[in-house]
């Protein structure tokens, strides 16, 4: 086999320059030497802008001990011009010389799509455009507040929300750790700051994450460290889970989510009957409550989705689970689920998504 030349390497050069696939080479000692086109397009880079990886360098590697890379993914902390977040990696340790090497960082975003949606979400985040919205769920029976979802909404240059299926399936879907994340985080401090000033307490406030964004391995620990910051007292916070995808550990999952329900964060599968696993979700996950799709409340009419909400209703029962229905609009339909055992229900019919500002004007009357 021909050893490549020096002069020959300038082709593989330039097909990493090329490559579909965002690409960094970093230095143990000198921190980032370059990026590929790609790289460059997702984190819109000028010339004489900069962009450095704050946790790389902690990571406890030994030094190559042969003439093959290693390779591990991991998440590593970015941080570009005023902003900061996690991007899933895939990291190549290449030898240099005997005594040295140096990472290749490959982000996993490998479609094109992919990459205009990740270089948006960026662009959304760095230009704060980024909200939140919230939605009221409610007793059925007595229509008291018995939860708050929190609904992110990005917004392009014009000020109009973003399709979140346009960005978010994009961002996730690829392993790209989520980076909405951090600043989902800090409008939801935002909210808890007015509702602890105002003493509305008293139900849960529920974030959205994907299964995706559930299996990195800071997750549980900003969680956390967002509940002791903020003060917020057991149940305060809750997670909705959405199954855009199957868990791929589901012992990890597990793990995470109890580590979090005993530090009083629950857990609530979103979307329930509409997703990839969700029956084998309540078996493994420790589950507070099930969120049944809107879809039901669209066919309640339906003979058949009656019976299949009798069997959730049966199930949540059984397992001493809270239950909930999203999708409510109407008089009728919110009496036909109540007539089914349903108890909790969210929808248009009780309340429309509002941002900060106005839910504070609505809560302050």
């Amino acid at each position: 086999m021909k050893i490549i030349e020096a002069e020959q390497a300038k082709y593989l050069i330039k097909s990493l320059q090329h490559h579909p696939s965002p690409y960094i080479i970093f230095d143990k000692s000198n921190g980032v030497e370059w990026l590929n086109n790609s790289a460059q397009y997702i984190f819109s880079l000028q010339i004489d802008e900069s962009i450095s990886i704050g946790n790389i360098s902690s990571i406890n590697k030994n030094s190559v001990k042969n003439e093959i890379a290693s390779s591990f993914d991991t998440d590593i902390e970015v941080k570009l011009r005023n902003i900061e977040f996690y991007l899933r990696t895939r990291i190549h340790e290449i030898p240099f010389d005997t005594n040295s090497s140096f990472f290749l960082i490959e982000a996993l975003a490998n479609s094109e799509d992919a990459l205009d949606a990740l270089k948006e979400t960026i662009s959304c985040l760095e230009n704060d455009r980024i909200s939140m919205a919230f939605q009221k769920q409610v007793d059925l029976e007595t229509g008291k507040i018995v939860g708050v979802e929190s609904l992110l909404r990005l917004l392009d240059e014009k000020g109009n929300i973003i399709s979140n299926d346009k960005l978010i399936p994009l961002v996730e879907g690829e392993h790209l750790f989520s980076l909405v994340v951090l600043a989902s985080l800090k409008k939801l401090k935002e909210f808890f700051s007015f509702a602890n000033k105002n003493n509305i307490k008293g139900f849960t406030t529920y974030l959205n994450v994907s299964a995706y964004t559930v299996m990195q391995d800071n997750f549980t620990k900003l969680i956390l460290n967002f509940v002791k910051e903020n003060g917020l007292e057991k149940d305060q916070l809750g997670l909705e889970i959405t199954e855009t995808a199957e868990l791929e550990d589901r012992n990890k999952a597990a793990f995470a989510f109890e580590t979090l329900k005993e530090n009083g964060v629950p857990l609530a599968l979103d979307d329930f009957g509409a997703g990839y696993s969700s029956l084998s979700y309540l078996r493994d996950l420790p589950i507070s409550l099930i969120k049944l799709d809107k879809n039901f409340a669209n066919t309640i009419d339906l003979s058949d989705t009656k019976e299949l909400i009798k069997f959730v209703v049966n199930i949540s029962n059984n397992l001493k689970l809270d239950m909930l229905v999203e999708g409510i609009e109407t008089l009728e339909q919110k009496n036909e689920f109540m007539h089914l055992g349903c108890k909790r229900g969210q929808g248009y019919f009780f309340h429309r998504p509002e941002f900060l500002e106005t839910f504070i004007e609505n809560n302050n009357e």
